[in-house]
């Protein structure tokens, strides 16, 4: 049922339109015929009136009826033309005859409905500017002329009760209605194209608009990611280790805990500072951004906290690209997370180095792999996550067991043009191995 009334409701606004043009065509014709009411009421109607009656009378029908039957009522507005101007009326019917360019007006009106509705242009241009040749032109005094012998160039110039420029302007008007028509037609099709490619912008507007979302639900999904997963994996580990001193080392289960506030107020800021982002509320008089190193240096002081032994190298340098400097400790965190929630090792190694053309870094632990928490369901997309963002950027990123332990090793390049380079170098030592 509501198929039927969705498709009732479309024919409804379509055929909306074409009543309000049958109303005002209507209304025309009514006050055209008001009009010589008016004329026959204070007597200033013209001669052959019961012709203007016709005339307005076709010229209402012709209008109504062009659009829906384009080739029929040509046909029939032509020949009720013709037969009005130029074939000999009875006396009975002498009222209907009307000089040029009166007559003309019905067919005007059609031709100029059909060529400007996109509809056929030479059979109603040819047919209205050929009758309005014969209409207007007094062809019967010419030949009469012709036959009386006059020349050629006498019959051209011959008096015939016509004022020349009149006729002229007449045939002038003529041209002018079809030239309008073809006008509007044209700016018709302008503005239907327009409107179509005005639909296909909104339609690429609305996948743009739908993709930046897409893009930003995955940017909330690493921030929250990256800002929590990593807190909240070493506030964990400090509750587990708070629970075996419990028992045997009770003096030392106050400073655990501290440790576990601390770790959560901290887990805490992250999380409003993630939601102050979102929000897009600007920060007001806040602290002064950690440098790189401040960056990593805080990294390996809460995983030393928690009892990890963290071997650090990082030469880097201060004019490292905002994104890059991100995607590099991005890259450190995720690596130390791993490692604290599926390996045994109490050891880690992390290298950040900056060469010509990249940054590294090299994280690694001795293994054994173990679930610390093997309850947790697995799948996490830390690690896709994170090879996206090092893609993005040019780099490469591989994960992968050695031996007993697991290495992180990530590529960076430090240059657009170097891209490629890295990625050639790559394939080499790929290759080699």
């Amino acid at each position: 049922m509501s198929g039927v009334g969705t498709i009732t409701r479309i024919r409804m606004l379509v055929a909306a339109p074409e009543r309000r043009r049958l109303i005002e065509i209507g209304a025309a014709g009514a006050a055209y015929l008001v009009g010589l009411a008016v004329a026959l009421r204070f007597e200033w109607y013209p001669q052959g009136l019961p012709g203007y009656v016709y005339l307005g009378v076709v010229a209402v029908i012709g209008a109504a009826t062009t659009r829906r039957w384009p080739v029929e009522t040509l046909t029939l507005v032509t020949a009720f033309t013709a037969y009005t101007t130029l074939a000999p009326l009875p006396e009975q019917l002498y009222g209907l005859y009307l000089g040029a360019p009166q007559a003309l007006v019905p067919l005007a009106i059609v031709a100029f409905i059909m060529i400007s509705n996109d509809g056929p242009v030479v059979a109603p241009t040819a047919t209205f500017l050929t009758l309005a040749v014969l209409v207007i032109v007094p062809w019967r005094d010419i030949v009469s002329i012709l036959v009386e012998a006059y020349p050629l160039s006498e019959a051209l110039l011959w008096d015939t009760g016509q004022d020349r420029s009149l006729l002229l302007s007449e045939l002038v008007a003529c041209v002018l209605v079809i030239v309008f028509a073809v006008m509007l037609r044209r700016q018709r099709r302008a503005a239907a194209e327009l409107a179509q490619k005005n639909r296909e912008l909104m339609q690429l507007r609305a996948a743009e608009v739908a993709r930046i979302a897409e893009q930003e639900r995955t940017r909330i999904a690493r921030d929250m990611h990256d800002e929590v997963a990593h807190h909240v994996a070493a506030l964990v580990i400090r509750a587990q280790a708070a629970l075996r001193v419990a028992d045997e080392h009770p003096d030392q289960l106050a400073q655990a805990v501290q440790e576990i506030a601390a770790g959560g107020q901290d887990v805490l800021a992250r999380i409003r500072t993630v939601v102050r982002v979102l929000k897009s509320t600007p920060l007001r008089d806040g602290p002064v951004p950690p440098t790189l190193a401040e960056e990593f240096e805080a990294l390996f002081d809460r995983v030393r906290s928690i009892g990890y032994d963290v071997d650090d190298t990082v030469r880097v340098g201060n004019d490292i690209p905002e994104a890059h400097a991100l995607v590099l400790v991005r890259v450190v965190q995720e690596s130390l997370t791993n490692a604290m929630l599926h390996s045994a090792a109490h050891s880690l190694r992390v290298v950040v180095d900056e060469q010509p053309l990249l940054w590294t870094v090299l994280v690694s632990d001795p293994g054994p792999a173990r679930e610390r928490f093997p309850d947790m369901p697995g799948g996490g997309s830390g690690l896709a996550s994170l090879r996206d963002r090092v893609e993005a950027l040019g780099g490469r990123l591989v994960a992968g067991a050695e031996a007993q332990g697991w290495t992180v090793t990530a590529e960076l390049p430090r240059a657009a043009r170097s891209v490629r380079s890295v990625a050639t170098a790559s394939a080499r030592r790929e290759k080699t191995s």
